[in-house]
């Protein structure tokens, strides 16, 4: 016990830790509040005794869940709930698992499985009390540098921890054991009719659109038909030796020799495989839709980064960009603009544009405020201060950004192929399409290939930008 631990300095005496002394003793007081004391004394016999200095703790045993809510360990609140769950689901099919809707008594078959859940929510408890003891103690060195951690024994937590299990122990613990249940807990309570007239309204929605807004979407059909007939000018119809020269300089101007042979090395492979035109034509593709992003992502960076309230409301948007499968954007794409490399464009940009708008905007909030002090008190405008300071500081993020857009770009070109957009994205959907595992390798690994070339190009940019050359 702690009171027997002599403290004279004899031989016998084992030395001091943290917990014996009366500074730390009034911190653990003040941390645990009530049963401080018995706290303190357990702390200690850890500090001196390691794991080996682990006692049962009769409230954490019998309280369970309940008292690590109201000790605030929610971690482990969850870890002892599910445990408890568990076992309650053995002891509920041992009783209810092999008798009629209704009837609570175990027969011959249930008797085992009652032994075994009650011996299992034992064990759990006798755990939960061993091992609480610990957690709180880890709590505790958590709250000595950080004060703003809660203490003491919460109410309002412990009553949380007991809406929570009457929410979930009853309902979970009856699925699992009965061995019949009511419909409504196996399905959702809902009807086919909300599904098909909702769909019935978006599709109203979609008609009117394409009949009044036609203008619109040929204005933007022309405008990236545009960017794109441009750089399938320079990409597919020039001679491949220049284009194959020009990329291969320019690899090695961006990141050296090696990205000049690697580049050169993949190059090779997909010409003679007989995939240039269609990887130029991928280029040209990937090129439009990472031109667009620059020309509304970068922009839309700047005023997210700029306006507060404008980056809390496009963030969710941008969360909705990334996590719906890529599949999705094509529905939208050909209602609004049929079939063709336009739609699959759009799908693209659609998927590639959020990264450029997180780093954009990243990179101008992360210039420091110190900074931008001493460009104010130079006497700089708001646009001198952007473009002069915030913008340069912030090209590294922004360069990331891109070269995040242009791989996400090149990972849609199988999806845009299914609505015709072409390139090398549609040798793998024949592929598929005809199973012929060979030819899909072949121009998958050419997809590959070429994003290998794109990253080593716009990461050798980036550095270099980084270096200031």
């Amino acid at each position: 016990m702690a009171s027997e631990v002599r403290t004279d300095g004899g031989a016998d005496a084992p030395p001091k830790d943290a917990y014996s002394t009366t500074t730390s003793g009034e911190l653990i007081d003040t941390y645990a509040g009530p049963n401080g004391g018995y706290y303190r004394r357990q702390f200690e016999r850890m500090s001196r005794l390691g794991l080996a200095g682990l006692a049962l703790n009769w409230a954490a045993a019998l309280g369970g869940p309940v008292w690590a809510a109201s000790r605030h360990l929610w971690g482990l609140f969850w870890y002892v709930a599910v445990a408890d769950i568990v076992g309650l689901i053995v002891l509920g099919r041992g009783l209810w698992g092999h008798a009629p809707k209704g009837v609570a008594a175990a027969d011959a078959d249930g008797i085992p499985l009652v032994i075994s859940g009650v011996v299992l929510l034992t064990a759990i408890r006798v755990v939960t009390g061993v091992v609480a003891t610990w957690v709180y103690q880890q709590r505790f060195a958590l709250w000595r540098s950080d004060r703003s951690l809660p203490t003491g024994i919460s109410q309002k937590g412990g009553l949380a921890g007991v809406v929570l299990m009457l929410a979930i122990y009853p309902l979970t613990v009856y699925r699992f054991s009965a061995s019949e249940v009511p419909q409504l807990l196996e399905k959702f309570p809902t009807t086919r009719a909300i599904k098909l007239e909702t769909a019935r309204v978006m599709d109203n929605i979609v008609d009117w659109m394409i009949i009044n807004l036609e203008a619109f979407f040929d204005a933007i059909t022309i405008g990236i038909r545009t960017v794109l007939n441009f750089l399938e000018l320079i990409f597919v119809t020039t001679p491949w030796p220049v284009t194959f020269l020009v990329i291969v300089l320019l690899a090695w101007r961006a990141s050296g020799p090696k990205a000049a042979l690697f580049s050169g090395v993949s190059l090779l492979y997909v010409g003679l495989f007989g995939f240039w035109e269609k990887a130029m034509s991928t280029f040209s593709l990937v090129g439009a839709a990472v031109f667009i992003c620059i020309l509304l992502g970068a922009p839309l960076g700047i005023c997210c980064a700029k306006n507060k309230r404008l980056y809390t409301i496009a963030r969710p948007i941008l969360d909705v960009m990334q996590t719906v499968p890529s599949f999705v954007y094509l529905i939208p794409a050909v209602a609004f603009f049929s079939v063709g490399k336009t739609p699959g464009i759009l799908a693209t940009l659609v998927f590639a544009m959020p990264p450029l708008i997180r780093l954009t905007a990243l990179g101008i909030m992360q210039v420091p405020n110190s900074v931008r002090e001493a460009a104010i008190a130079f006497g700089a405008s708001p646009r001198q201060l952007l473009f002069k300071v915030e913008l340069p500081l912030a090209i590294p993020s922004i360069m990331t950004g891109i070269n995040q857009s242009t791989m996400m770009s090149l990972s849609m070109v199988v999806v845009a192929a299914l609505i015709g957009a072409g390139g090398l994205g549609y040798d793998v959907l024949f592929a598929l399409q005809h199973v012929e595992a060979g030819n899909g390798v072949l121009a998958g690994a050419a997809i590959a290939l070429l994003a290998m070339v794109l990253d080593r190009i716009v990461q050798g940019a980036r550095a270099a930008v980084q270096s200031g050359e």
